[in-house]
């Protein structure tokens, strides 16, 4: 059947056409998007989920085999009527025509084709508006943090400065105290020492004086 070689995302012919762990086929960009938008790994198709993205296969089998695009969706038959296929089976995910609605669709949630075309190319397109929104959110989250690191080494900048000033003001005060310090102990060292020469030299005098008055034997 010609359906087998639309994907059910874009309901176009395959472009790229791969293949998810549980068997279904959509073109690489169609599941990629669709994966990109809704932040979790569901098939389209089956709704199974996926724990983390799985490692999509590359179908060669759509793509040695698949028939050539044409222009309008509704050109293609429907294979079971040979009805063209003007609806799709949003149940099945797939391309139905008249009869087929009426039959084995007939319980199923079926809209006009081109109404699901639409649809589907604006939900793409709206994915691709929302992806470039959510990279330049990105972009703009990356200059606000290079923005905010050269802002904090400015400060640091600033702060080790301020912190190598208050200790050279520290150092330079410690310097004085010390040296006055010295001073101020030499200068006493000096009143002692000149104190304690005064003194002997008293002393002295008084021996001199003492010794003048032992008589001679």
């Amino acid at each position: 059947a010609k359906n087998q070689f639309l994907c059910s995302i874009c309901l176009d012919v395959f472009t790229d056409p791969v293949s998810t762990p549980c068997g279904h086929n959509f073109c690489k960009t169609c599941i990629t998007k669709h994966w990109d938008k809704n932040y979790k790994c569901q098939c389209p198709n089956c709704k199974k989920t996926f724990n983390t993205r799985p490692e999509l296969q590359v179908n060669t089998f759509i793509s040695e085999t698949r028939i050539d695009p044409v222009e309008n969706l509704e050109d293609r038959m429907c294979t079971k009527h040979n009805k063209l296929l003007e609806l799709f089976c949003k149940t099945d995910q797939m391309c139905v025509c008249m009869l087929c609605s009426i039959s084995d669709h007939k319980t199923h949630d079926v809209v006009p084709l081109k109404e699901e075309y639409e649809g589907k190319k604006a939900e793409l397109g709206k994915t691709d508006a929302e992806i470039q929104q959510m990279i330049q959110k990105r972009r703009l989250k990356i200059e606000e943090m290079k923005r905010s690191v050269e802002l904090s080494k400015k400060d640091a900048d600033r702060e080790i400065a301020a912190g190598v000033q208050v200790f050279r003001a520290l150092k330079e005060s410690v310097e004085r105290s010390q040296a006055e310090v010295i001073d101020t102990i030499k200068e006493k060292q000096r009143e002692t020492e000149k104190q304690a020469e005064g003194f002997i030299k008293e002393l002295e005098q008084e021996i001199s004086e003492l010794e003048k008055r032992i008589l001679p034997h």
